[in-house]
């Protein structure tokens, strides 16, 4: 229940809530309240209502406002009108408690707070989550509708071979979903008047369901949604403009592939976010890709935090060049998903495959000479990048980390490792 935001007394108090909800009506039109289990519940469950009740008082922010709001709903719901009533026995006043104990049903309401708080807490599918709770209150309602049947002498004219609940139950849902098959009819003023009210409940609930389940089966993916709207708007554009069919088809396997793995939605998500969770984000989606870079292997948590703001997603084609031989490099590429190769100098042949978690392109960040390799995308590719002037930005607050790159580069450069001699000192990388 960690998902929903709720502890282990939330979950009480909510089983609870719903044990009342349903067994209260029961209670009344079936006179089950002299049962010892249900003596028993209805103590335990006030109990669990007033200790919830003290604990909101104790613990409330804003207590007037409580007291103005829920205490009431909450007051009556705790108070055990139901074991008052058995106490005094047979008789008007004991019959007018039992009544009064349906007012314990209030406190349903509060899981209607409850839906709208999680909505906006949970991280589950909100379509499913509304989905969930809309067959919630319409198995409760019709529990309560067919508890309403039976007090009103119903089942006395519907089938004696299945029990009062049961054909209550039954002619409830056929009334709720206007099928009305006609087996249970009600008979007298009092109970004719209720099936009117429950056929025009069940005509607005059928138009209720219906439009409500079409728009959540509509939106039970948005983003399905919006790609594909992208891409009937971006094929009507490539075919006003007549661009060949063969760049169509590329345009569209580039987005699907976008979709397809999610490419690309996490600047755009982190963008929202204030600074400290924006870090904690990247820093969880990219430390084990910077951890296989010599460089920041030993790199401290701080470097890294600041480093993972400046990487950028960059998403490349099948064959596509994303670096190529004599042009000056001012990046670093990690690969998140996919396959590069490695070409020679003369581009003839493959002289490394890199695959995901590996990287090239590392001397970018310590010199500015040119590549010395090309280096080609096999399949979609998946790239995070790094450029040379936010890493010399960051360098800036970083002086010992500075010291070591600047370590590094002379090493390199004494020993005659340039981009130009095809293959970086540090083990996985490429230029």
């Amino acid at each position: 229940m960690d998902e929903l935001g709720l502890g282990t007394w939330d979950v009480i108090v909510l089983l609870s809530t719903v044990l009342v909800a349903v067994v209260m009506p029961l209670e009344l039109v079936f006179g089950m309240a002299s049962s010892n289990w249900l003596i028993a519940a209805s103590a335990a469950v006030s109990a669990i209502f007033a200790v919830d009740i003290g604990r909101r008082l104790a613990g409330a922010r804003d207590r007037s406002r409580y007291l103005r709001t829920w205490f009431t709903v909450d007051l009556l719901a705790a108070i055990p009108f139901d074991l008052v009533a058995e106490l005094m026995g047979e008789g008007p006043g004991a019959n007018a408690f039992r009544a009064l104990a349906l007012l314990r049903v209030l406190r349903i309401a509060r899981i209607l707070a409850l839906q709208r708080r999680w909505r906006v807490r949970t991280s589950l599918n909100p379509a499913v989550l509304r989905l969930s709770f809309f067959g919630f209150w319409i198995a409760l309602v019709s529990h309560w509708i067919a508890c309403g049947w039976i007090a009103l002498g119903g089942p006395d004219f519907a089938h004696p071979e299945i029990s009062p609940y049961q054909q209550a139950l039954y002619w409830t849902i056929t009334t709720l979903t206007t099928v009305g098959y006609g087996d249970i009819v009600p008979q007298g003023s009092g109970p004719i008047a209720y099936t009117m009210v429950v056929m025009g409940l069940g005509a607005a609930m059928y138009g209720y369901i219906i439009g409500n389940v079409a728009s959540l089966l509509a939106n039970i993916d948005v983003l399905r949604s919006r790609h594909l709207s992208r891409l009937e708007t971006i094929g009507n554009f490539m075919r006003d403009r007549q661009v060949p069919r063969h760049l169509q088809a590329q345009v569209r396997d580039y987005y699907n592939y976008l979709w397809e793995s999610r490419a690309g939605q996490q600047s755009e998500m982190l963008d929202d976010l204030p600074a400290p969770l924006r870090t904690e984000i990247a820093l969880h989606l990219n430390r084990n890709v910077l951890r296989k870079v010599p460089l920041f292997s030993d790199a401290s948590e701080v470097f890294l935090r600041e480093l993972v703001l400046h990487f950028e997603s960059v998403v490349a084609i099948p064959g596509e060049a994303i670096v190529r031989r004599g042009e000056v490099g001012h990046r670093i590429y990690f690969i998140n998903k996919g396959t590069v190769e490695v070409l020679s100098r003369d581009e003839s042949e493959v002289v490394a495959t890199l695959k995901d978690g590996d990287f090239f392109g590392e001397g970018a960040l310590l010199t500015s000479l040119p590549r010395s390799n090309t280096v080609r995308a096999v399949d979609y590719c998946n790239l995070f990048a790094l450029n040379r002037e936010h890493f010399d930005h960051v360098l800036e607050d970083f002086p010992d980390f500075a010291d070591k790159v600047r370590r590094v580069d002379y090493e390199r450069r004494s020993q005659g490792d340039s981009p130009e001699t095809g293959v970086d000192s540090l083990p996985g990388g490429v230029d």
